[in-house]
């Protein structure tokens, strides 16, 4: 793997990309950018087959003009129809040859990884062994994840003909992860990583770093927020309702549709959470929710989710080790939060 890689993120309006070098583990953000993309492009997280050839196109043509030099990406996995997420318990295997086993253990128990077809790229996370109090067997804790084949190779396509060399893939989600501080904390406090995309909203439960679920959805997801805004001002003008988003809105329509927003926002961010404590094997607590991606900048979000969920809720920021001053970087109206993802892949492929 080469010392400098492009994280690309898909995205529901755009692609977020992000060069990063990584010597002896100091990671440098050398060029962010972003490509927008016609609508109905990518469509719940996942580029349409249909509309590979144009997005490579596209996108070939943008990495001349941005004069992007590195040609190794690596890419994010954002698809709610083909994510499969579970927390489990697997059978025991030495660690080489866990992940080539695994795949046989679904088969032989689909409650491994509910609803996953048979054509799904598997990984895991391990967080321990224990034994089996019962049955006396030597089993695994792990937080398995798999993706369909069919998006795999939709993005993989996409990037080999716009030039580029498909290095790797990893869940956005937890590719953010690596881009964020990460706060130290006493056993049983967990925190909460949401990111608010354009066609997902995805919560990520983590521990000092390590990932324990991830959970993605649609409904919740920052264009539900501009549908219910268009809806009340019975207009589609694009530019006015991404205005309308960051800002406190003189239109009570606006901030009735807001609130409906975040009100739903929030259930789903509370559900996900729930669902994972009373799968949790001890008592936890919640020590505080970041939101990340464009939709966090939602005029009065952050607040909505802090004053419900009564959790310290804050807009993400860049890990302060992260060289390359990232935070120079916007999109119009968007932080640079919104690039946490694209660097955070980069970050994996180059660690």
């Amino acid at each position: 793997m080469a010392d400098s890689v492009i994280g690309i993120d898909f995205g529901g309006s755009g692609i977020k990309l992000a060069e990063v070098r990584t010597v002896k583990g100091i990671s440098t953000v050398l060029k962010q950018a972003y490509m927008p993309l016609e609508p109905g492009q990518v469509v719940d997280g996942a580029p349409l087959p249909s509309a590979a050839a144009g997005i490579a196109a596209d996108l070939k043509a943008f990495l001349a003009a941005e004069k992007f030099t590195t040609r190794d990406a690596v890419m994010g996995l954002n698809s709610v129809d083909d994510i499969f997420v579970n927390r489990a318990s697997a059978p025991w295997h030495p660690p080489k040859d866990f992940h080539s086993a695994i795949g046989f253990d679904i088969i032989a128990d689909p409650s491994l990884l509910l609803g996953a077809p048979e054509d799904v790229v598997l990984d895991a996370v391990i967080f321990g062994e224990f034994t089996d109090q019962a049955t006396e067997k030597r089993l695994l804790d792990v937080l398995l994840c798999g993706v369909t084949s069919k998006v795999v190779n939709t993005q993989v396509e996409i990037l080999q003909k716009a030039g580029l060399n498909p290095s790797g893939a990893d869940l956005s989600g937890l590719a953010a992860l690596r881009a964020l501080p990460l706060v130290q904390r006493p056993a049983d406090n967990l925190d909460v990583i949401v990111d608010v995309g354009r066609d997902a909203l995805s919560v990520l439960i983590h521990d000092n770093g390590k990932p324990y679920s991830l959970t993605l959805q649609t409904g919740a997801a920052g264009q539900e927020a501009s549908r219910t805004i268009s809806d009340a001002l019975q207009d589609d003008d694009v530019e006015l309702i991404s205005r309308e988003k960051v800002v406190f809105s003189r239109d009570y329509r606006v901030r009735r549709a807001v609130d409906d927003y975040c009100f739903t926002a929030v259930g789903a961010i509370r559900g996900a959470i729930q669902s994972y404590l009373d799968l949790r094997k001890s008592p936890a607590s919640l020590a505080g929710i970041t939101l990340i991606g464009g939709g966090a900048l939602l005029h009065g979000l952050r607040e909505a989710i802090q004053d419900s969920l009564a959790i310290s809720t804050v807009i993400g920021k860049f890990d302060p080790s992260i060289q390359g001053n990232p935070e120079r970087y916007y999109l119009g109206p968007v932080l640079s939060a919104d690039y946490t993802v694209a660097v955070g892949l980069a970050m994996g492929a180059t660690a």
